[in-house]
């Protein structure tokens, strides 16, 4: 290894490069050795790992970015990861590489893979370590390479006092507290610029012990918070997710919904046939047939759907997954323009300065058994700023109704607004604007919200689809930040952790509104009937009209009766 040049240890350090050509594994569809290929059984997943690892993209000050990465099970996230590690740390001098998995036993069998790939890399440019018998770790010689080791998520971290340059978190919704362990992790990177984060998992129930916590990270990654970078691969990009569709048969309704809905994405009656054997054959699968979607994922949203941790049960959601969802792109999005002389209404669930919360608005359009949500707004930001594009956007839409929740920081909004001189301000009683949150109406705005996504919701959102699939009702348990942090429960957890269900507050309040709201009808048209004057010109129009009129006075006088005069 002394005698290779420097252009050959850049080679050797990068795996775009040294996987291809020197990485050696078990194949998972035959069972043999073979040479690594990103491409043997993913589409995309493996090689977007290996991508990243190899160029990783960088934020505007410099600092390399963290992948975050959501995808299906047996695609190969792990071991790809790990093999990346591998030869980044082999040919590294003082190189610190780190992974922590779910459990102990995954982690001594990933590592066992990296020792197959190590010991069959070819022998004169193989590095060498300094012990032959570690097992969950690799200590290579000092000047050449550095040091790689694997811990698990029941209790080890990488905390104050290690700096590794290289992170990667596996099966993170599996960890015993993956919020704990990455609030250690995360001091030890931030000022790393160079240091590479990977973070991968499928997505879980909501019984997985922190499945909440990455399912709003990748929430967070999407939204590109920080230095996060996300990546989701939906079932279909791995190429063993396929079996040959059976001869002559037919596809049931929802596999002719399915194709409807992701046909254009890549899913295809192969990969529906894969589904028909997990549904059949799987035990847990063939129980609750949901958990497909969550193991093997068709979108980011629906993923979290079998995930029973909410309050909205998924049969209220159900018609709201099967719409085409259009990805969320913050601080705000239309759906719908304007319409003349539709109602609107704007629910607002404000935030204070310096909040860590969201501040949200959600404004819907009513018509009679149909409420259409047509723009949302949610940001971490001040009163100020978010008052005024909220006058902004009740302007624009023909001065919707605004209806504020007035407890705590509402009433700077609330006052913000009357100052404004809002035209349109809802007030619960007189002179009380705004809408009170207390014990009452939070279980009332809940009742409602859930009655109008079984009948006239008509959601466009796909993040807010998402926040109503984890919903757990937190006005009606939630407690102050000074509390939080004061208050140590049985699972030595302090503040309790940031959830992003602002976008469903503010839903409630416009769900509120909308009932409250005048009632519109929508002007209905019959497709066999043409009208009247349908490009005709006005001349004749004219000329039709006088006709017309001309013959009701004949009518007129034709129905006239006459009576004979009676002789006395």
């Amino acid at each position: 290894m002394s005698d290779t040049p420097q252009q050959g240890i850049e080679a050797l350090r990068d795996p775009a490069i040294s996987l291809r050509a020197y990485g050696q594994l078990i194949d998972q569809a035959s069972g043999d050795a073979r040479l690594y290929d990103p491409h043997a059984i993913t589409h995309k997943l493996q090689e977007t790992i290996v991508g990243y690892v190899s160029e990783p993209p960088r934020t505007e000050f410099g600092q390399v970015k963290w992948l975050n990465l959501l995808g299906y099970r047996q695609g190969g996230k792990s071991l790809t990861a790990e093999l990346c590690g591998y030869v980044k740390t082999a040919y590294s001098p003082g190189y610190d590489a780190v992974c922590i998995a779910d459990n102990r036993e995954r982690a001594e069998y990933l590592h066992q893979r990296v020792h197959y790939c190590h010991k069959r890399w070819p022998e004169i440019i193989r590095t060498g370590t300094i012990s032959t018998r570690e097992v969950r770790q690799l200590t290579f010689e000092n000047e050449v390479g550095g040091k790689m080791r694997v811990l698990t998520g029941d209790g080890d971290a990488v905390g104050i006092g290690q700096s590794p340059d290289f992170f990667h978190g596996s099966e993170l919704a599996y960890w015993r507290s993956a919020a704990e362990q990455y609030s250690l992790i995360y001091p030890s990177m931030i000022n790393r610029d160079h240091a590479l984060m990977i973070l991968e998992c499928t997505p879980c129930p909501m019984d997985a012990p922190s499945a909440e916590w990455w399912m709003d990270k990748c929430r967070d990654a999407q939204r590109g918070h920080g230095r996060d970078l996300y990546a989701f691969f939906p079932f279909w990009d791995g190429k063993l997710n396929q079996r040959p569709w059976p001869t002559g048969a037919q596809m049931h309704k929802e596999e002719l919904q399915l194709m409807e809905l992701y046909g254009g994405k890549g899913l295809t009656k192969e990969n529906l046939a894969f589904r028909r054997l997990m549904m059949d054959t799987d035990p847990k699968i063939r129980r609750n047939p949901d958990l497909f979607k969550v193991y093997y994922p068709f979108d980011d949203v629906t993923c979290w759907l079998a995930s029973a941790g909410g309050v909205i049960h998924p049969s209220l959601l159900k018609r709201h997954h099967a719409r085409k969802l259009i990805p969320w792109q913050p601080p705000y999005m239309e759906y719908e323009p304007p319409e003349a002389g539709a109602t609107y209404v704007i629910g607002v669930d404000p935030a204070g300065y310096a909040a860590r919360d969201h501040a949200a608005f959600q404004v819907l359009k009513c018509y009679d058994r149909e409420w259409t949500q047509v723009a949302v707004y949610a940001a971490i930001t001040d009163p100020i700023p978010f008052t005024r594009k909220l006058l902004q956007v009740a302007e624009r839409y023909n001065h919707a109704l605004v209806g504020v929740e007035s407890n705590g920081v509402g009433a700077a909004v609330i006052a913000l607004l009357q100052d404004a001189g809002l035209k349109n301000l809802y007030h619960e009683k007189a002179y009380k604007p705004g809408i009170a949150a207390t014990s009452k109406s939070i279980n009332e705005m809940l009742s409602w919200l859930q009655d109008a996504l079984k009948d006239e919701l008509i959601l466009h959102d796909a993040d807010t689809v998402a926040q109503l699939t984890s919903y757990r009702h937190d006005k009606s348990t939630e407690r102050t930040a000074n509390s939080e942090a004061l208050r140590r429960d049985g699972a030595g957890r302090g503040r309790r952790e940031r959830h992003h269900w602002d976008k469903i507050s503010a839903l409630q309040i416009a769900v509120t509104l909308a009932r409250r709201a005048p009632t519109r009808h929508k002007r209905e048209t019959l497709d066999n009937v043409i009208p009247l004057f349908h490009e005709m010109p006005y001349d004749r129009q004219r000329k039709y009209l006088d006709q017309v009129e001309k013959s009701k006075k004949n009518d007129r006088r034709r129905r006239r009766a006459s009576y004979p005069r009676r002789r006395k």
